[in-house]
């Protein structure tokens, strides 16, 4: 009888055995698929596109005229870039940044400034002798009259026309200049590089990095500093993970509308941190399929732009991996952002971001006139034991290309290693 009942038992425990192996493969099961679910990108919709009725260009019928050529010509609109062309009889007279001076006519559309530079007038799609090209900060530059900027930005007023665009301008391994419509900002220019590798028929993601540029500056502030080139090759040479750069141009306000706009305004905000389905994040995950999480996404500045990347590693660590500021100088954003991280110190000590702060001790907005912006806050955020990295390059003025560019001891470019700064916060 006894037998019988320790058989009867045994049997007892295999079923459980059993049915305990059975539960714990179900189990495993599904936590994979939830690990799994968990870490798939959001779903985002195809973009819509939508092609703008075409235009015949039309081919002037003869040369401009010297009263033809008159008006203010500017970078982008908004810009503090700009030329003021007048006409004195038979000469016309440039007039930029307080100075003037007379422009000799080589051709119909070719002019030479006083310093031996050529200024060349080219036409617009219809006709209209509206541009010209000459050299500016090193590097050829289009400037256009101020009158045809407004109207391209008043032309397009659906984002699928501007998709449609981007689709037919995309180069992987360049960069590529387009619009978005932010519904909280209105339109925003911006430029964005795809690794080499981008296909749009793919469905790999990609970390991002959203730049933020200085004063002054434009979306082509990082492609003029940062040739494509330079990133295909570290990301060749496994140097840096295959990642999207999209570089903003800062918003205009005031009566005049030429007014810079801070990166911190609460429509820049909403524009840089909003998960909505029509804002900026979406749109980049939508298109370029990047940045898919906060976790993947950096942010990184110069100038005034260090000032915003700043401002959102402190008000908003939850919304980026990492964040990169080069030569903040703005000592009139000190009070504000030393209030953001007292209010936030708790917080930004155990959840905060990585944050690296690097100045030149030979920047000009320090020495000439007194900024002091970048001791100051890595001084304060000491203070709070806030952890961040803080670097003095010898010899390096405030320029973001040399900033850039500079060697670190190991030979490494400092731009290098601030990608793989940023790199190392996506895998935390």
């Amino acid at each position: 009888m006894f037998k019988l009942f320790m058989l009867s038992l045994a049997a007892f425990l295999d079923g459980i055995t059993t049915v305990m192996n059975r539960l714990t493969s179900i189990l495993l099961v599904f936590v994979l698929l939830t690990l799994a679910a968990c870490s798939t990108p959001p779903a985002v919709k195809p973009p819509t596109v939508t092609q703008p009725k075409p235009i015949a260009p039309v081919k002037p019928g003869r040369p401009p005229t010297l009263s033809e050529l008159v008006g203010k010509y500017s970078l982008f609109a908004g810009s503090e870039i700009s030329f003021d062309l007048r006409q004195q009889g038979d000469k016309l007279i440039v007039a930029a940044a307080g100075n003037t001076s007379e422009l000799t006519q080589l051709s119909p559309t070719r002019f030479k400034l006083a310093g031996g530079r050529e200024v060349i007038f080219d036409y617009s799609v219809e006709g209209k002798y509206d541009r010209f090209v000459t050299t500016y900060g090193g590097r050829q530059q289009r400037f256009v009259r101020d009158e045809s900027l407004a109207k391209s930005r008043r032309g397009i007023t659906k984002q699928a026309v501007y998709n449609w665009q981007l689709a037919n301008a995309i180069k992987p391994g360049h960069y590529t200049h387009s619009r978005f419509i932010s519904p909280s900002r209105g339109l925003v220019d911006y430029s964005v590089y795809l690794p080499q590798e981008w296909r749009r028929e793919s469905k790999k993601t990609y970390p991002l990095v959203i730049f933020l540029h200085g004063q002054s500056g434009w979306e082509h502030s990082f492609s003029e500093a940062v040739p494509a080139t330079q990133l295909n090759q570290w990301m060749a040479r496994g140097l840096i993970p295959p990642m999207v750069v999209v570089a903003l141009r800062s918003g205009r306000i005031g009566a005049d509308g030429k007014t810079e706009e801070q990166w911190s305004t609460p429509r820049n905000e909403a524009m840089l941190t909003s998960e909505k389905p029509n804002e900026l994040r979406a749109f980049i995950r939508q298109q370029f399929r990047a940045g898919m999480s906060a976790k993947t996404t950096s942010i990184h500045g110069h100038s005034r732009g260090s000032r915003g990347a700043i401002h959102y590693a402190l008000k908003f660590p939850q919304s980026f991996a990492s964040a990169v500021a080069n030569a903040f100088v703005s000592d009139y954003a000190l009070p504000e952002t030393l209030q953001i991280a007292t209010q936030n110190q708790q917080r930004l000590r155990t959840q905060g971001i990585p944050l690296r702060i690097s100045i030149g001790d030979r920047d000009e907005f320090a020495l000439k006139m007194g900024c002091k912006a970048s001791p100051i806050i890595h001084k304060y955020l000491s203070n709070l034991h806030i952890p961040h990295q803080y670097q003095v390059f010898q010899g390096v003025d405030h320029s973001f290309v040399k900033l850039w560019n500079v060697p670190l001891r190991n030979g490494m470019p400092n731009g290098l290693s601030e990608l793989q700064f940023h790199a190392g916060a996506w895998i935390r």
